[in-house]
């Protein structure tokens, strides 16, 4: 057998020393890595909205002066409101906090956008691009209103097992601080670009081992699947037991058929009043479980257009 020369004995105990050395510093910077970290504390958003989800603003950035200054005028010349047709029983300040709070942050417009601020009463202006904002606001409200009260609303009475966390639909709901919007955002690669929720057959999700279905009847509900994943960024066992995708006993799977009704009923009864555009679950939702921009509670709203009409507690939002 031949030996190592002395060269080559020491040519391979360098190598030796200097691997061991690289596998014990890639150890020890792994368990550093895993055990040592420390938490940094994000700093906190100073212009996240105390009243809404997960939604930051900063309305000095699109709130006029000139417009504040109408307004206050306004609150101290009419204190009691005039031609406010779905904001009922509230006084000129109630509706004024509402509409900066809620309605200017949640599209991140000035009050000029929708109102003469001279008279913010007046419907019949001579911008005529205006008055339809204004017509279509009104339209807004209303949509959110029914909405609130015929829909979330029904949420606690699905199951016993889990309560909903209360939020409310506003304007920021879907606005998200654009005037104007799509309720479908860019697709990802994983579904077609004409893919839209099978609002009016949503019979074709309901799948079971009973009966043989097509192959476009598994590919469409797979879409729709993946659609509600990435809208909300969970996975199947948010809403399905695993072993058994045709149980109903997760909570939020009935949420979640509930809230396809939902958008069907915004398709059949507020196409018009969204553009003629198709409702999709990240319209709202936006890759949150609980929608950003929405109210957090009854409180955070107007009780007229809240789940709960007969009085909720006033909170800053309509101070």
């Amino acid at each position: 057998m031949n030996r190592l020369s002395k060269r080559e004995r020491t040519t391979f105990w360098m190598v030796f020393a200097l691997v061991t050395l690289i596998l014990l510093g890639a150890g020890f910077w792994v368990v550093s890595f895993v055990y040592g970290r420390v938490e940094v504390a994000q700093e906190p958003d100073p212009n996240l909205s105390p009243f809404f989800v997960n939604y930051s603003v900063d309305n000095t950035q699109f709130l006029q002066d000139t417009s504040l200054i109408a307004m206050g005028n306004w609150i101290r010349d009419v204190p009691e409101t005039q031609n406010v047709q779905v904001l009922t029983g509230l006084t000129t300040s109630e509706v004024a906090g509402y509409m900066v709070n809620q309605v200017a942050n949640g599209l991140q417009v000035d009050c000029s956008y929708c109102h003469n601020i001279q008279d913010f009463s007046q419907d019949d202006m001579e911008d005529t691009l205006v008055a339809e904002r204004k017509a279509t606001a009104r339209a807004h409200l209303l949509m959110s209103q029914d909405l609130n009260q015929n829909w979330l609303a029904q949420l606690p009475t699905l199951t016993d097992l889990k309560q909903p966390s209360g939020a409310q639909v506003t304007c920021a709901t879907c606005h998200k601080g654009q005037a104007l919007f799509n309720t479908w955002a860019d697709q990802p690669n994983a579904l077609p670009d004409d893919y839209r929720l099978p609002l009016g057959n949503l019979d074709i999700l309901l799948v079971n081992g009973n009966k043989d279905i097509s192959l476009d009847t598994v590919q469409y509900n797979q879409y729709t699947m993946y659609h509600m994943n990435e809208s909300m960024n969970v996975g199947c066992t948010h809403c399905h037991n695993s072993r058994y995708f045709p149980s109903n006993e997760r909570p939020s799977k009935l949420y979640a058929l509930h809230m396809l009704q939902m958008a069907e009923y915004i398709q059949a009864n507020y196409s018009d009043v969204i553009n003629a555009q198709d409702p999709s679950c990240s319209m709202c939702h936006n890759g949150a479980i609980i929608p950003g921009g929405a109210a957090k509670s009854v409180a955070d709203l107007p009780a007229i257009i809240s789940t709960d009409p007969t009085g909720g507690a006033v909170s800053q939002a309509q101070q």
